[in-house]
Protein backbone atom coordinates (compact mmCIF):
# COMPACT_ATOMS: atom_id res chain seq x y z
CA UNK A 1 0.00 0.00 0.00
CA UNK A 2 2.94 2.66 0.80
CA UNK A 3 4.78 1.88 -2.54
CA UNK A 4 1.13 2.47 -4.80
CA UNK A 5 0.51 5.93 -2.47
CA UNK A 6 4.32 6.94 -3.78
CA UNK A 7 3.50 5.89 -7.48
CA UNK A 8 0.67 8.09 -7.07
CA UNK A 9 2.69 10.96 -5.50
CA UNK A 10 4.94 10.40 -7.96
CA UNK A 11 2.45 11.03 -10.97
CA UNK A 12 0.98 14.07 -9.33
CA UNK A 13 3.17 16.70 -10.67
CA UNK A 14 2.84 15.07 -14.64
CA UNK A 15 -1.16 15.00 -13.87
CA UNK A 16 -0.66 18.72 -13.14
CA UNK A 17 0.67 19.25 -16.54
CA UNK A 18 -2.29 17.57 -17.89
CA UNK A 19 -4.89 19.41 -15.92
CA UNK A 20 -3.20 23.06 -16.53
CA UNK A 21 -3.67 22.58 -20.82
CA UNK A 22 -7.02 21.07 -20.20
CA UNK A 23 -8.29 24.17 -17.88
CA UNK A 24 -6.74 26.41 -20.84
CA UNK A 25 -9.35 24.43 -23.10
CA UNK A 26 -11.81 24.76 -20.80
CA UNK A 27 -11.32 28.28 -19.70
CA UNK A 28 -11.02 29.51 -23.10
CA UNK A 29 -14.31 27.33 -25.14
CA UNK A 30 -17.07 30.06 -24.81
CA UNK A 31 -19.57 27.29 -24.33
CA UNK A 32 -17.93 26.93 -20.54
CA UNK A 33 -16.71 29.93 -19.99
CA UNK A 34 -20.01 31.65 -19.16
CA UNK A 35 -20.52 33.22 -15.66
CA UNK A 36 -23.84 31.58 -16.02
CA UNK A 37 -22.00 27.78 -15.14
CA UNK A 38 -20.79 27.80 -12.10
CA UNK A 39 -17.42 27.83 -11.06
CA UNK A 40 -17.44 24.16 -9.15
CA UNK A 41 -19.03 22.50 -12.48
CA UNK A 42 -15.97 23.93 -14.20
CA UNK A 43 -13.30 22.62 -11.89
CA UNK A 44 -15.37 18.93 -11.78
CA UNK A 45 -15.24 18.75 -15.75
CA UNK A 46 -11.41 19.90 -15.70
CA UNK A 47 -10.48 17.28 -13.52
CA UNK A 48 -12.57 14.88 -15.53
CA UNK A 49 -11.27 15.48 -18.81
CA UNK A 50 -7.82 15.21 -17.20
CA UNK A 51 -8.60 11.83 -15.54
CA UNK A 52 -9.79 10.40 -18.99
CA UNK A 53 -7.17 12.11 -20.96
CA UNK A 54 -3.84 10.93 -18.75
CA UNK A 55 -3.70 7.01 -19.38
CA UNK A 56 -3.91 8.35 -23.19
CA UNK A 57 -1.49 10.92 -23.19
CA UNK A 58 1.22 9.61 -20.25
CA UNK A 59 4.15 8.08 -22.65
CA UNK A 60 4.27 11.15 -23.80
CA UNK A 61 4.62 12.92 -20.44
CA UNK A 62 7.55 13.46 -18.27
CA UNK A 63 8.80 10.89 -15.68
CA UNK A 64 11.33 13.20 -13.95
CA UNK A 65 9.70 16.40 -13.15
CA UNK A 66 9.15 17.99 -9.82
CA UNK A 67 6.50 19.53 -8.12
CA UNK A 68 8.50 22.30 -8.52
CA UNK A 69 9.32 22.44 -12.25
CA UNK A 70 5.63 21.12 -12.75
CA UNK A 71 4.52 24.66 -11.05
CA UNK A 72 6.64 26.45 -13.31
CA UNK A 73 5.57 24.53 -16.58
CA UNK A 74 2.03 24.66 -15.81
CA UNK A 75 1.80 28.55 -17.39
CA UNK A 76 2.63 27.06 -20.31
CA UNK A 77 0.47 24.06 -20.80
CA UNK A 78 -2.31 26.71 -19.65
CA UNK A 79 -1.58 28.49 -22.64
CA UNK A 80 -1.61 25.68 -25.24
CA UNK A 81 -4.81 25.03 -24.04
CA UNK A 82 -6.10 27.99 -23.71
CA UNK A 83 -4.49 28.40 -27.71
CA UNK A 84 -6.95 25.76 -28.69
CA UNK A 85 -9.59 26.61 -27.12
CA UNK A 86 -9.60 30.05 -29.00
CA UNK A 87 -9.37 28.39 -32.23
CA UNK A 88 -12.56 26.29 -31.41
CA UNK A 89 -14.45 29.87 -30.55
CA UNK A 90 -12.90 31.59 -33.23
CA UNK A 91 -16.40 30.67 -35.38
CA UNK A 92 -18.74 31.82 -32.44
CA UNK A 93 -16.66 35.04 -32.24
CA UNK A 94 -17.38 35.41 -36.22
CA UNK A 95 -20.72 34.39 -35.87
CA UNK A 96 -21.24 37.03 -32.98
CA UNK A 97 -19.34 39.71 -35.11
CA UNK A 98 -21.55 39.29 -37.97
CA UNK A 99 -24.45 40.08 -36.38
CA UNK A 100 -23.59 42.58 -34.33
CA UNK A 101 -22.54 44.13 -38.36
CA UNK A 102 -25.96 43.21 -39.34
CA UNK A 103 -27.49 44.80 -36.64
CA UNK A 104 -25.95 48.29 -36.67
CA UNK A 105 -26.49 48.71 -40.03
CA UNK A 106 -30.63 47.91 -39.60
CA UNK A 107 -30.70 49.99 -36.44
CA UNK A 108 -31.37 46.74 -34.00
CA UNK A 109 -28.60 47.72 -31.82
CA UNK A 110 -30.58 49.98 -29.73
CA UNK A 111 -32.24 46.94 -28.22
CA UNK A 112 -29.26 45.48 -27.15
CA UNK A 113 -29.48 42.76 -24.08
CA UNK A 114 -26.84 40.43 -22.12
CA UNK A 115 -25.01 37.47 -23.36
CA UNK A 116 -23.96 35.35 -20.35
CA UNK A 117 -22.29 33.13 -22.79
CA UNK A 118 -19.50 36.30 -23.72
CA UNK A 119 -20.63 38.50 -20.38
CA UNK A 120 -20.95 41.35 -22.94
CA UNK A 121 -23.78 42.78 -24.47
CA UNK A 122 -25.65 41.99 -27.48
CA UNK A 123 -28.58 42.24 -30.13
CA UNK A 124 -30.96 39.16 -30.34
CA UNK A 125 -29.47 38.85 -33.94
CA UNK A 126 -26.46 38.61 -32.67
CA UNK A 127 -27.42 35.63 -30.62
CA UNK A 128 -29.68 33.75 -32.84
CA UNK A 129 -26.23 33.66 -35.61
CA UNK A 130 -24.31 32.06 -32.04
CA UNK A 131 -26.90 29.40 -31.16
CA UNK A 132 -26.60 28.58 -34.97
CA UNK A 133 -23.22 28.18 -34.90
CA UNK A 134 -23.08 26.40 -31.98
CA UNK A 135 -26.06 23.97 -33.28
CA UNK A 136 -23.69 23.23 -36.35
CA UNK A 137 -20.53 22.92 -34.10
CA UNK A 138 -22.37 20.36 -32.09
CA UNK A 139 -23.82 18.50 -34.80
CA UNK A 140 -20.71 17.92 -37.10
CA UNK A 141 -18.95 16.94 -33.61
CA UNK A 142 -16.84 19.66 -33.37
CA UNK A 143 -16.61 19.08 -29.33
CA UNK A 144 -15.13 15.84 -30.16
CA UNK A 145 -12.44 17.37 -32.74
CA UNK A 146 -11.84 19.64 -30.32
CA UNK A 147 -10.42 16.50 -27.58
CA UNK A 148 -8.96 15.03 -30.34
CA UNK A 149 -6.69 18.06 -30.96
CA UNK A 150 -6.04 18.16 -27.65
CA UNK A 151 -4.87 14.56 -27.17
CA UNK A 152 -2.77 15.12 -30.15
CA UNK A 153 -1.01 17.88 -28.99
CA UNK A 154 0.56 16.01 -25.99
CA UNK A 155 2.11 14.12 -28.75
CA UNK A 156 3.20 16.99 -30.68
CA UNK A 157 3.88 19.33 -27.82
CA UNK A 158 5.04 16.95 -25.04
CA UNK A 159 4.87 19.11 -21.68
CA UNK A 160 7.53 21.50 -20.41
CA UNK A 161 9.01 21.69 -24.28
CA UNK A 162 6.32 24.40 -25.76
CA UNK A 163 8.91 26.84 -27.70
CA UNK A 164 6.55 30.33 -28.36
CA UNK A 165 8.46 32.26 -30.77
CA UNK A 166 7.32 34.16 -33.83
CA UNK A 167 5.11 30.99 -35.03
CA UNK A 168 1.92 31.61 -32.88
CA UNK A 169 1.74 35.32 -33.79
CA UNK A 170 1.24 34.43 -36.99
CA UNK A 171 -1.04 31.93 -35.63
CA UNK A 172 -2.90 34.20 -34.24
CA UNK A 173 -3.17 36.79 -36.96
CA UNK A 174 -4.40 34.42 -39.35
CA UNK A 175 -6.57 32.98 -36.70
CA UNK A 176 -8.05 36.87 -36.55
CA UNK A 177 -7.76 37.07 -40.55
CA UNK A 178 -10.34 34.41 -40.97
CA UNK A 179 -12.23 35.51 -38.09
CA UNK A 180 -13.28 38.76 -39.64
CA UNK A 181 -13.42 37.23 -43.74
CA UNK A 182 -16.07 34.77 -42.08
CA UNK A 183 -18.22 37.36 -40.25
CA UNK A 184 -18.32 39.42 -43.37
CA UNK A 185 -19.20 36.37 -45.51
CA UNK A 186 -22.15 35.58 -42.94
CA UNK A 187 -23.13 39.53 -42.77
CA UNK A 188 -22.48 40.05 -46.43
CA UNK A 189 -25.79 38.93 -48.35
CA UNK A 190 -27.80 41.06 -45.71
CA UNK A 191 -25.44 44.26 -45.46
CA UNK A 192 -25.92 43.67 -49.51
CA UNK A 193 -29.88 44.33 -48.77
CA UNK A 194 -29.59 46.97 -46.55
CA UNK A 195 -27.28 49.23 -49.23
CA UNK A 196 -29.58 48.45 -51.70
CA UNK A 197 -32.56 49.13 -49.46
CA UNK A 198 -30.78 52.66 -48.55
CA UNK A 199 -30.97 53.36 -52.13
CA UNK A 200 -34.38 52.77 -52.57
CA UNK A 201 -35.32 54.72 -49.60
CA UNK A 202 -33.12 57.59 -51.17
CA UNK A 203 -34.88 57.40 -54.44
CA UNK A 204 -38.57 57.19 -53.06
CA UNK A 205 -37.21 60.38 -51.09
CA UNK A 206 -36.78 62.28 -54.08
CA UNK A 207 -39.99 61.15 -56.36
CA UNK A 208 -42.09 61.52 -52.94
CA UNK A 209 -40.77 64.21 -50.69
CA UNK A 210 -43.98 63.96 -48.47
CA UNK A 211 -43.23 60.04 -47.27
CA UNK A 212 -41.67 60.08 -43.62
CA UNK A 213 -38.62 58.27 -44.06
CA UNK A 214 -38.06 57.72 -40.65
CA UNK A 215 -40.80 55.54 -39.68
CA UNK A 216 -41.00 53.34 -42.94
CA UNK A 217 -37.62 53.59 -43.76
CA UNK A 218 -36.51 52.15 -40.17
CA UNK A 219 -39.16 49.18 -40.36
CA UNK A 220 -38.10 48.43 -43.96
CA UNK A 221 -34.65 48.14 -43.18
CA UNK A 222 -35.36 46.09 -40.01
CA UNK A 223 -37.74 43.47 -42.14
CA UNK A 224 -34.85 43.12 -44.83
CA UNK A 225 -32.54 42.42 -42.70
CA UNK A 226 -34.11 40.05 -40.93
CA UNK A 227 -35.82 38.26 -44.05
CA UNK A 228 -32.40 38.07 -46.19
CA UNK A 229 -30.58 36.99 -42.93
CA UNK A 230 -32.84 33.95 -42.15
CA UNK A 231 -32.19 33.11 -45.63
CA UNK A 232 -28.59 33.38 -44.58
CA UNK A 233 -28.56 31.35 -42.32
CA UNK A 234 -30.52 27.99 -44.17
CA UNK A 235 -27.33 28.13 -46.20
CA UNK A 236 -24.43 28.99 -44.09
CA UNK A 237 -23.77 25.49 -42.70
CA UNK A 238 -21.11 24.06 -45.21
CA UNK A 239 -19.63 27.35 -44.67
CA UNK A 240 -19.59 27.24 -40.72
CA UNK A 241 -18.52 23.55 -40.95
CA UNK A 242 -14.93 24.79 -43.28
CA UNK A 243 -14.53 27.20 -40.31
CA UNK A 244 -14.28 24.81 -37.84
CA UNK A 245 -12.39 22.51 -39.84
CA UNK A 246 -9.99 25.11 -40.67
CA UNK A 247 -9.61 26.45 -37.11
CA UNK A 248 -8.15 23.35 -36.01
CA UNK A 249 -6.52 22.80 -38.63
CA UNK A 250 -4.72 25.43 -38.43
CA UNK A 251 -3.78 25.01 -34.84
CA UNK A 252 -2.97 21.35 -35.48
CA UNK A 253 -0.50 22.39 -38.36
CA UNK A 254 0.98 24.57 -35.63
CA UNK A 255 1.35 21.65 -33.06
CA UNK A 256 3.02 19.93 -36.07
CA UNK A 257 5.71 22.11 -36.83
CA UNK A 258 6.43 22.77 -33.26
CA UNK A 259 6.90 19.55 -32.77
CA UNK A 260 9.25 19.57 -36.21
CA UNK A 261 11.18 22.21 -34.96
CA UNK A 262 11.64 20.19 -31.27
CA UNK A 263 12.98 17.27 -33.04
CA UNK A 264 15.69 19.19 -35.44
CA UNK A 265 16.38 20.93 -32.03
CA UNK A 266 16.72 17.90 -29.92
CA UNK A 267 19.20 16.72 -33.11
CA UNK A 268 21.46 19.44 -32.90
CA UNK A 269 21.81 19.54 -29.86
CA UNK A 270 22.44 16.01 -29.45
Amino acid sequence: MPLELLRYQMLLPAFGLVLARVAGLVLAAPMFSSRQIPNAIKIWLVATISLMAFPVVQPHLPTDVTLATAATGMIGEFMIGHLLGFSAAIVFYAAQTGGSIISHQAGMALGSVFNPIFNDESTALDQVWFFTVTAVFLLVRGHIAVIMVLLSSFRNIPPLLANFDGGMGDLLIAMMSDMFELAMRLAGPTILTLFITSLLMGFLTKTMPQLNVLSVGFSLKIAAALFVAAITIGFAEDMIVDAIGTSLDQVGAFFETTSTALIRGGGHAG
